[in-house]
């Protein structure tokens, strides 16, 4: 029974300081996959359906600071999904006609910025990031006239290329030194102003989980 408790302890032990080597702060590059859901706040304008999909892909390096904490540079991409409308109304003239518009603004983002790690106990991190946003926005309008005499389409776009700011914070877990999980949340403030013919901000808040890997 003794060697039998003894064996159990020096696996544990073995196990343990395995996991806490591999919890060790490190520095060297990174690429990491995202993706979540992605909620638009556009002052003075009104949608439907302002929740999508967001996904996107970032890569850097970082340098460690002062164990447990790295700091690095990052450049990323992220398509920050749409918000969508829909409109109809009917019109009573000499037939009835019923026309059928659609609405559809989408972004998409070059990101540019720094970001933060913070190793905490038993594999746990805490991950922040900021920088600057080009964004890419489109604004797509597609009406439908239904009538006795048939149906027709109309379309029209614009667009719109902006430069704005991001930030994010996330709370994770490191499987060990090369890869990693985190529960994130990021915040875009960008711009439309082709489209909104004003300096509004068009915010976008991003719920979702990032995968990374690092290379040591």
């Amino acid at each position: 029974m003794q060697k039998v408790l003894l064996s159990v302890a020096a696996a544990a032990a073995l196990t343990f300081a395995s996991f806490s080597a591999g919890a060790v702060t490190q520095q060297g590059a990174f690429i990491a996959v995202n993706g979540g859901k992605s909620h638009f706040d556009v002052s003075h304008s009104y949608f439907d359906d302002n929740n999508d999909t967001a996904f996107g892909a970032t890569a850097g390096y970082r340098w460690v600071v002062d164990r447990p904490f790295s700091l690095g540079v990052e450049v990323g991409y992220a398509n920050l999904g749409k918000q969508t409308a829909q409109r109809g109304n009917i019109q009573i003239v000499d037939v009835p006609i019923t026309t059928d518009t659609r609405y559809k603004f989408k972004t998409q983002a070059i990101m540019v910025g720094a970001n933060g790690k913070w190793d905490l106990p038993h594999g746990f991190t805490i991950t922040a990031r900021a920088g600057i946003a080009h964004s890419r926005s489109t604004f797509d309008v597609t009406s439908t006239t239904t009538s006795s005499h048939g149906t027709s389409s109309e379309w029209g776009s614009e667009d719109s290329n902006d430069n704005g700011i991001y930030g994010g914070l996330g709370f994770g877990y490191d499987f060990n030194e090369n890869f990693g999980i985190t529960l994130t949340y990021d915040h875009f403030a960008v711009k439309a102003q082709d489209i909104t013919n004003d300096k509004r901000t068009v915010n976008i808040g991003v719920t979702g989980a990032n995968l990374e890997y690092r290379f040591w």
